[in-house]
């Protein structure tokens, strides 16, 4: 087990030069106007994050995407989180984001005193990096006083280049693969080979995807453009809300094209606010749908890796 936690500033205790009122690393997510966050207790600690939800969405908190857990396919991580709720046993949950790949959703009644979750994950191919999202799903007050994670195996640290690919340390070795090998026949090769056309080997490397989608959302729920997922990786949708109204905003999904169902809740974006929605399911086509009160405008990303 990694004895140091991966999770930043887990305890709540530092922030930011510019934004002293919220702790660094950390976002607001979910929650509506009614919605309320607050950074308690004293600059020396002990600190928490306490959040009033009377009604609507979820509502939570974030692991900001500049401080992401970095993690690797095939491994298995321990997150804990310490919770307290009032009225005793609102529904609350963590979400852990397994990068663009899949999600982990745990649903819990913590008690009117601070109770310790753990739970114990593995994640799936094609994941470079976690986040960790914890809050509150009924109506009324959760106090989170700490989120932590740790890898359990393997034991070292699989290091991530700038690209979030596995980082290869002694080169030499990639040198000798590429160099001529000699090879002598003993005896006649049994299927015809034409010993004078070299070996070619080709190299598949991964595609980068990206639309970007201006819409303006009204009091009927539209619709991006469905996308065809079927030979991607891994992708997501980011939706900015630049109007002044909140929207509200759900990622959909396809066998087909035509007929649609959710794969998650619903979300509120708030003006100004950047959301990002990640695929629970699979299914051939995506889509997200859009509505509000009054006509606002959206900008609407979609971005893939195959």
């Amino acid at each position: 087990m990694t004895d140091a936690n991966q999770v930043y500033n887990s305890h709540f205790l530092l922030w930011q030069e510019g934004h002293p009122d919220f702790p660094d690393g950390w976002a607001q997510t979910g929650g509506d106007r009614a919605t309320r966050w607050e950074w308690v207790g004293l600059p020396d600690g002990p600190r928490a994050i306490k959040i009033e939800h009377p009604s609507g969405p979820r509502a939570g908190i974030i692991l900001e995407s500049n401080v992401v857990i970095p993690a690797g396919e095939g491994q298995r991580w321990e997150f804990r989180v310490v919770l307290q709720t009032e009225p005793a046993e609102t529904p609350c949950y963590i979400r852990v984001y397994l990068g663009a790949v899949s999600q982990y959703l745990l649903t819990l009644r913590p008690g009117s005193e601070p109770e310790d979750y753990s739970r114990v994950f593995s994640t799936p191919n094609g994941v470079t990096g976690i986040r960790v999202e914890v809050g509150i799903l009924g109506e009324g007050f959760v106090t989170i006083h700490k989120i932590q994670g740790w890898r359990l195996y393997p034991k070292r640290e699989l290091r991530l280049d700038e690209k979030g690919q596995l980082y290869v340390r002694h080169i030499d070795s990639i040198g000798k693969i590429q160099a001529p090998v000699s090879v002598r026949l003993v005896s006649p090769i049994p299927i015809p080979v034409d010993v004078r056309t070299p070996l070619q080997v080709k190299m598949s490397g991964r595609r980068y995807l990206q639309s970007v989608e201006s819409v303006t959302s009204s009091n009927i729920s539209l619709a991006t453009m469905p996308k065809d997922v079927s030979e991607l990786s891994a992708y997501s949708y980011a939706v900015h809300n630049n109007g002044t109204d909140e929207v509200v905003v759900q990622l959909q999904i396809s066998p087909d094209g035509a007929t649609w169902t959710a794969d998650d809740i619903e979300h509120v974006v708030l003006p100004g606010a950047l959301t990002v929605f990640t695929p629970n399911h699979f299914l051939r086509y995506v889509r997200i749908i859009y509505r509000s009160q009054l006509p606002n405008p959206l900008m609407v990303w979609f971005q893939a890796q195959g």
